[in-house]
């Protein structure tokens, strides 16, 4: 029930007149893409889709064999991400992994270690939503 607001309030946002008002950065598919550096990430890269107070959404290319080290995000409430194309494997901090299918949106509260990769032989992209 809480993933369903949380992406209801993510829709809301994105859809209100008056904070569209609110200067903001917005991209689309065509946004070019840029390297995610740093240790452990590997074959990865994001596009700012939009980003403003209150929400941050990213596009997020994995390639095959590709991973993004383990990370937490502070600053946010909540954090979805949905693939959209091709499955991943979404590791979080216990050890524990999951297989998350296409346009099978996830959920975690914000703070919550995680990581993710990709095990197949095809490009993943994937949608994350940031609710701050």
């Amino acid at each position: 029930m809480l993933r369903l607001v949380v992406a209801a309030i993510a829709t809301f946002i994105l859809a209100t007149p008056a904070i569209a008002q609110i200067e903001t950065v917005t991209g689309d598919r065509s946004t070019p893409l840029r390297a995610l550096g740093g240790e452990g990430n590997v074959d990865i890269s994001n596009a700012t889709m939009r980003n403003q107070d209150e929400i941050r959404v990213l596009r997020v290319v994995l390639e095959p064999g590709g991973t993004r080290a383990m990370h937490a995000h502070s600053d946010v409430a909540y954090h979805l991400f949905t693939p959209i194309s091709g499955s991943m494997t979404l590791l979080l901090d216990e050890g524990e992994t999951l297989e998350v299918l296409p346009w099978h949106p996830y959920f975690l509260e914000g703070g919550t270690t995680h990581g993710f990769r990709n095990d197949g032989a095809r490009r993943v992209e994937i949608m994350e939503v940031f609710v701050r």
